[in-house]
């Protein structure tokens, strides 16, 4: 087990850089977890008892949360700095507004909410308390233990030394990405479940989404987020790291090689991009298209991810190839094509007048999804109808409307417990089914829910296609009692703990958002 934790241990250091902290660091994971074996014995309850190969890891990571704090490397630094941004509270669910902490304390409110989400990357199924009895007494132990053998370890290490390199080119962001995406403490179990969900092998296009664009239950924090922070840079590379989510994902056609740049063409916008590429510049051609996705760093954009060369190919094909594209994949266009935005944008406000004034309100509910495909054939009828009074083929429209009820998967067409449609003013209509147990759950304001009502309120939260905004408004309606039961979270949190959560599960919603339309391109 040693061995093993040695080789872990190394494999997730920035490679070619020492720090004379690092050599303590191994013997004191394997001290820490006979401490966790031997704590948890201690334990009243069941359930965060872990076996051998989850305790190794937990050390690891608790090792590496106190290195980042004993040598203020950043990490853990920038994600407080966020949380109270966000929530008025370094650390959520642990520590009150009104408190404060020492900058390098590994004090037990740190390891308590350290421990409270990592436990829930252990247990995806987990409800924990952020006050659970066990949580509380294990935080103490294990800040009682760093707190003593940090003590006389140096302030210098690897880690550091590699984040405070020089932030020159874009490759030298990318690097650290990586590395803060793949290998460190705070989000490593996160992007190998995000593999694992992708087919399971870490191939660059999947490890590339992971660290570029998706969000995490560190409230709702993606990889980005913390590098922007960490850094020592100006507010605009802040911001230009923090875009990376909106990658121009397009296919490009090479006007000019000079150097280390080339100067090509975005064939779906038709707008000229300067790539810095540097030696890799021998591997473009004049006139020929590549796909791939770019960001933006100092003015330059750079290659993000891999690219996919197609050739010089004719005029013919490279309008097939953009068409092709536009069909499948418009929202991505919506980043960098304001004109097809602005069409999208003002379908979704005319669709949403109108199915306020169909229905009296922005949502409704339908008692099963039978009613639900009903109500859409109609209201698309007559949509169109207003749209089209007098034009095109009556049969085709009909065939169009009984094709798009086909799109439902079979398990919403036959849910019979309520179905729930909101028109979300930005994007389009949001669904849930099993909406009854929802409505009913909450109308409970928190007293004797059943466990149907409390899986379906959870499932409504933790939804990554459900907005924040439709949360809400059911919470405007009925209260939010019965979700703080759902998540055990306790009263003295009531100020702010469903924007927390709203943020954990839903943190793709606090970006740049698109409508979820696209149109037939002619």
């Amino acid at each position: 087990m040693k061995k093993l934790l040695s080789i872990n241990f190394r494999l997730n250091r920035p490679k070619g850089y020492t720090g004379k902290g690092d050599k303590y660091l191994p013997k004191i994971i394997q001290n820490l977890a006979n401490l966790l074996r031997k704590t948890q014995k201690e334990f009243k309850y069941e359930t965060l008892r872990l076996p051998g190969g989850k305790i190794a890891e937990l050390a690891e990571v608790l090792i590496e949360f106190a290195e980042d704090v004993h040598n203020d490397i950043g990490i853990w630094r920038s994600l407080e700095e966020y949380n109270y941004k966000f929530f008025e509270t370094k650390l959520p669910m642990t520590l009150q507004p009104d408190n404060d902490m020492r900058p390098n304390s590994m004090n037990k409110y740190r390891i308590q909410y350290l421990l409270w989400v990592q436990y829930q990357f252990i247990h995806p199924q987990l409800i924990l308390s952020p006050k659970h009895q066990d949580l509380c007494f294990l935080a103490e132990t294990i800040s009682d233990f760093l707190e003593d053998r940090f003590k006389t370890i140096p302030t210098d290490s690897s880690v550091k030394t590699f984040l405070d390199q020089p932030n020159d080119y874009g490759w030298d962001i990318k690097r650290k990405l990586v590395w803060l995406g793949k290998h460190s403490y705070l989000f490593r179990k996160c992007c190998q479940d995000y593999v694992e969900s992708n087919g399971g092998k870490p191939e660059i296009a999947i490890v590339d989404d992971f660290i570029c664009q998706e969000t995490t239950s560190w409230s709702g924090l993606g990889v980005i987020d913390i590098l922007a922070l960490l850094l020592d840079i100006t507010e605009k590379q802040k911001d230009d790291i923090r875009s990376w989510y909106e990658r121009h994902a397009a296919f490009y056609k090479v006007l000019s090689v000079k150097g280390p740049l080339v100067e090509m063409l975005n064939i779906i916008n038709d707008k000229p991009y300067t790539i810095r590429v540097g030696e890799f510049s021998t591997q473009f051609e004049d006139q020929h298209i590549y796909f791939g996705s770019l960001v933006s760093w100092n003015r330059e954009w750079y290659w993000s991810g891999v690219q996919q060369r197609f050739g010089n190919v004719s005029e013919k094909e490279a309008q097939k190839l953009k068409n092709t594209f536009l069909r499948k994949t418009q929202t991505i266009a919506y980043r960098y094509c304001d004109d097809l935005l602005d069409k999208a944008k003002k379908s979704v406000r005319e669709q949403y007048k109108h199915f306020v004034e169909y229905h009296g309100k922005d949502y409704v509910i339908y008692p099963d999804g039978h009613s639900m495909a009903a109500y859409f054939r109609k209201k698309n009828s007559l949509y169109n109808e207003s749209k089209l009074k007098g034009a095109g083929s009556r049969k085709n429209q009909d065939d169009e409307l009984s094709d798009l009820t086909k799109s439902f998967p079979p398990e919403l067409l036959e849910s019979d417990n309520g179905v729930g449609v909101y028109f979300n003013p930005d994007e389009g209509q949001e669904i849930m089914r099993e909406f009854y147990d929802i409505i009913n759950g909450l109308k409970k304001n928190g007293t004797n829910l059943d466990e149907d009502e409390l899986y379906c309120i959870r499932s409504f939260i933790t939804s990554t296609v459900i907005s924040p905004l439709f949360v809400k408004k059911l919470v405007e309606e009925y209260g939010d009692d019965s979700v703080s039961v759902a998540f055990l979270i306790p009263y003295s949190f009531s100020k702010y703990y469903l924007d927390y959560l709203l943020r954990k599960y839903k943190g793709d919603f606090y970006r740049n958002r698109y409508p979820s339309i696209s149109f037939v391109q002619t």
